[in-house]
C-alpha cells in the first residue's frame, strides 16, 4: 500500500475503485434496479396495492436511489446512450413511478 493511500484511508478517505467493488457484488447494481423495476411491472399488473400514492411514492424513491448507486458505479444513467456497452441490461423506469427527481438526474437531462 502506497504512503498517500494509508494517509487518505486515515482521513477517511475511499477511493473510487473500492467504492464501485463493494457496489457491484453479486448482483450487480444494474441487475438489482431491473429486478426493481420488474416487481413494480409485476404488482401493477396482479394487484391493486399501487392505487395508494405511498406505494408509488415509496416504489419512486427507491427506483431514483438505485438510479444514483447505478450512476456512482457507471458513471451513467440506466437510461443513457452509452448504457448497452456496459453489458447490463436495464429495463425502463415503468410509467406508473413518474420521472426520476434526483437533482442531479434533472439537471443531467435538463428538466
Amino acid at each position: 500500500m502506497k504512503i498517500l493511500d494509508i494517509v487518505f484511508k486515515k482521513l477517511g478517505y475511499v477511493k473510487l475503485d473500492a467504492i464501485k467493488e463493494q457496489l457491484n457484488f453479486a448482483p450487480t447494481v444494474g441487475k438489482r434496479l431491473d429486478e426493481h423495476r420488474e416487481i413494480v411491472e409485476a404488482i401493477e399488473r396482479k394487484t391493486s396495492l399501487l392505487n395508494d400514492e405511498w406505494h408509488v411514492s415509496h416504489l419512486s424513491t427507491q427506483d431514483d436511489y438505485l438510479m444514483r448507486l447505478f450512476f456512482m458505479a457507471h458513471g451513467q444513467w440506466p437510461d443513457g446512450k452509452n448504457v448497452r456497452a456496459l453489458s447490463e441490461r436495464v429495463r425502463k423506469r415503468p410509467t406508473v413511478l413518474d420521472e426520476c427527481q434526483l437533482p442531479e438526474y434533472r439537471k443531467s437531462n435538463n428538466r
